[in-house]
């Protein structure tokens, strides 16, 4: 019998694996034109709620560090601040600026919150984003 450890890590890395690809999925979709940029919102959110689970609407509300502190791990904030990324181009994309801002502010408070509790090397964004 496996310990009880490596089957939520497990289950973390099954979660970490599917949003990756949801979030690849969004970015084709956002380049490629082929859906609605509000479909595309939509569809980020849903995935923000499916990487973070029942406590997404929880998260949301708390100020960055201690969502950061809650999600506790480096790769799961990555996602969700990717996703929030994802959601941000595609508001701006349907016209809602104010959407588009929010989601920006929020991932880069997130992100900050990141690289307080795991350092500059674990916050991934970070280095992908300098390279845009």
């Amino acid at each position: 019998m496996r310990p009880r450890g490596n089957t939520q890590e497990d289950y973390l890395l099954r979660m970490i694996r599917q949003a990756a690809e949801i979030l690849r999925q969004l970015k084709h979709r956002l380049l490629g034109g082929e859906s609605s940029p509000d479909s595309i919102r939509r569809d980020a959110a849903a995935a923000i709620d499916l990487l973070l689970g029942s406590q997404a609407p929880v998260l949301a509300m708390l100020d960055p560090a201690s969502a950061v502190r809650l999600v506790g791990h480096p790769a799961l904030v990555e996602l969700w601040t990717s996703l929030l990324d994802v959601e941000a181009d595609a508001a701006d994309a349907s016209g809602d600026a104010a959407l588009a801002a929010r989601c920006r502010m929020r991932t880069v408070a997130l992100r900050d919150a990141a690289r307080s509790v795991w350092g500059a090397t674990n916050v991934v964004g970070e280095t992908e984003r300098s390279g845009e």
